[in-house]
């Protein structure tokens, strides 16, 4: 018998890894340009996420209801700072994050037709990229509106993609360090490392936003079967297994591509599969 609750992590494993590894890698190595401190930056990004989750164990133990950071809230503050926190979810930052995504998507999706250099892209370029994004927002709330059996299966279809797209990018990796093809990693890790602490918050704030999305096993406790066990294993088995495919996937990047195409790139991945594969 497992000590590990499979189906929660399987969940929070698919909801976390999303359009952040495909893009922040280009945000992390831009703000601090050195190989070992991008690492460093995805390292201890995954540990605050880990303390995070280490502290959403504790209430996901006392709070066996679903609702995670509502029931929270509603515990501490009332009824009525609840209710403001789910309208900011639904109004501000969950629609943040649904164009941020779907910008990472439309930015990947015009760039198989169109390659441009992304710090001199063209105003029509950018414009394409925007109307991609809105159309795909559309389709999805379309989808979803009109039956929520048929967007689950295209939820499903997705994430299937996502992380075979990121295996692919990982046996990429492999591929040419087994190969011994390591001359993009074989400088000194840390040299060039730009020193500058504003900038380094800008590369913590892209790496976290890559490990957003483990809180929703708190979400459902209410439906976890022996949630003061489940959840708190969950949570710190989500959170390890997220820190080593960060870390494997950013090497993988690094091993693929020079140091100065990912820092001038956003569609790093499929950067890493042209250069490879032609």
């Amino acid at each position: 018998h497992s000590t590990v609750p499979s189906h929660a992590v399987s969940l929070a494993v698919g909801q976390t890894i999303g359009s952040g590894i495909f893009i922040s890698p280009n945000d992390v190595v831009k703000q601090v340009g050195s190989i070992g401190m991008s690492l460093v930056i995805w390292l201890l990004s995954g540990i605050l996420s880990m303390c995070g989750a280490l502290s959403f164990c504790e209430l996901g133990t006392m709070f066996k209801r679903s609702g995670g950071e509502f029931q929270y809230i509603k515990a501490a503050y009332g009824n009525l700072a609840a209710f403001l926190y789910l309208w900011v979810c639904g109004c501000i930052r969950n629609g943040m994050g649904c164009a941020a995504i779907a910008l990472s998507f439309s930015h990947y999706f015009v760039t198989l037709f169109w390659e441009v250099d992304d710090s001199m892209a063209p105003t029509e370029f950018l414009f394409v990229k925007k109307l991609v994004a809105t159309a795909a927002i559309v389709i999805i709330v379309a989808v979803n509106s009109y039956s929520t059996k048929f967007g689950l299966y295209m939820q499903n279809v997705f994430t299937i993609l996502k992380l075979s797209a990121l295996g692919v990018l990982i046996l990429l990796g492999f591929y040419k360090l087994c190969a011994g093809q390591t001359e993009n990693i074989g400088k000194p890790w840390f040299e060039d490392t730009i020193v500058d602490f504003p900038a380094w918050t800008t590369a913590f704030f892209a790496a976290l936003w890559s490990y957003s999305g483990w809180n929703c096993i708190n979400m459902m406790a209410g439906e976890i079967k022996n949630p003061v066990k489940t959840v708190p294993r969950a949570l710190v088995s989500t959170n390890i297994i997220m820190i080593s495919i960060y870390l494997i996937a950013n090497i993988a990047y690094h091993t693929t591509l020079p140091l100065e195409t990912l820092m001038n790139e956003r569609a790093v991945a499929m950067i890493s599969g042209r250069l490879v594969l032609g």
